[in-house]
């Protein structure tokens, strides 16, 4: 009884030592980018000229029989796909490995007739691979036609899944490994400076009072990108243009054989106390943020506009101050509608700023008197009859 309890044992961990070297496992990635161009890709076969994904077939013994099983669905609501529709459902025949395979996305698809592995010399794999699912045709009417008027993929929530069947004879094959990827496709939004700064006429109000100011501006969608910004001074009379400043002498970087200044994939960067000219109190600054989006075309450089801010002279700070407070109070008082209509790019006054020299009722006033007018105004202590405008 002994002896057959051990020889059951025995047949028992040969049986699972088996099974466990009939499997083939998956070393690699899918690859992410910020845009996906139509050029790229053909979804009737699954092909695709840009790497979508990279993976090592392998197995710990040969030879062993595989089968691969691909996936692409979509989830995009701009299209009326509010559940999710499968782009392209391919897989192969079972075949036989002698050695590891690499597949991608370019050598994979209903047009594929033969694989290469790594032996020495290389073997040739033949493979069949078939559509098993595929978009219904109205769905595909609006992914194309809007692939068609952008150029790219529609925005949406794109999934891709790869998986590996295997085992020790072509009998007996089951999943032994998986990889999947979810994606988000989202139009790009451009490069959003936010602070400091803003027009260069408005250079009075984006002021700073340190020399070491934190620059944000917002990037939307964009992962994987490489991230650059460039600081110059701008000399009035000397410039006609803030882009014209920031070809000139830069700030930053402080190699000026260098247009950028590199930057981790960040949206917030503070101006550094080395490597870097100072800034100097009283003067005007342009800055512009410059990111590579990769794409499925390569990487593509996407510019923000350009904004001016002024470093405060210290002298001048409380003057600067109380003119900010007084346009404050102004749009209190004459509400935003009006103030927009009076100071906006199409209005009578568009351009105009407040300053010190301010006349009421035929007499020189001061910042404060004006401002307890004009708090008064926004309370409806006083009424408005009307505006008019004087040049």
């Amino acid at each position: 009884m002994f002896k057959r309890i051990i020889t059951l044992t025995i047949l028992s961990i040969v049986l699972n030592k088996s099974s466990l070297i009939a499997q083939a496992s998956l070393e690699g990635q899918f690859f992410e980018y910020t845009s996906y161009y139509i050029s790229n890709f053909n979804i009737n076969t699954g092909e695709s000229d840009a790497p979508l994904f990279r993976f090592r077939i392998r197995s710990d013994s040969y030879p062993i029989y595989t089968k691969i099983w691909f996936r692409a669905s979509l989830l995009s609501p701009s299209l009326g796909l509010d559940s999710r529709e499968t782009l392209t459902e391919i897989e192969s025949n079972v075949f036989q490995m002698k050695e590891d395979i690499i597949i991608d996305n370019r050598n994979f698809s209903t047009n594929t007739n033969t694989l290469l592995d790594e032996g020495n010399p290389p073997n040739v794999v033949p493979v069949v691979i078939r559509t098993i699912d595929a978009i219904n045709p109205s769905d595909f009417e609006l992914v194309t036609s809007a692939m068609m008027s952008t150029g790219k993929l529609a925005d949406g929530e794109y999934r891709f899944e790869l998986k590996i069947y295997s085992g020790s004879s072509e009998f007996d094959i089951q999943l032994t490994d998986q990889d999947s990827k979810t994606i988000i496709v989202e139009s790009s939004s451009g490069v959003n400076l936010e602070s400091p700064g803003g027009e260069l006429s408005d250079s009075l109000f984006n002021v700073v009072y340190t020399p070491y100011p934190i620059f944000n501006w917002n990037k939307g969608n964009c992962k994987n990108c490489f991230t650059y910004i460039r600081i110059a001074e701008f000399k009035n009379g000397y410039h006609s243009s803030m882009e014209e400043a920031l070809r000139d002498e830069r700030m930053l970087p402080y190699n000026q054989s260098l247009e950028w200044f590199n930057l981790s994939d960040i949206s917030t960067f503070q101006y550094p106390t080395s490597d870097a000219r100072p800034l100097e109190y009283g003067k005007t600054y342009v800055w512009q943020i410059k990111v590579e989006i990769p794409t499925t075309n390569g990487y593509e450089d996407e510019l923000s506009s350009v904004y001016a801010f002024k470093l405060a002279d210290p002298s001048e700070s409380a003057s600067i101050k109380m003119l900010n407070s007084s346009q404050q109070s102004l749009i209190e008082a004459l509400g935003e509608d009006q103030y927009n209509a009076l100071f906006g790019i199409d209005g009578p006054l568009a351009g105009y700023r407040i300053t010190n020299n301010i006349i009421i009722n035929n007499s020189n006033v001061n910042q404060n008197i004006l401002n307890q007018i004009l708090s008064k105004m926004s309370k409806k202590e006083i009424l408005i009859n009307s505006v008019t405008v004087e040049n």
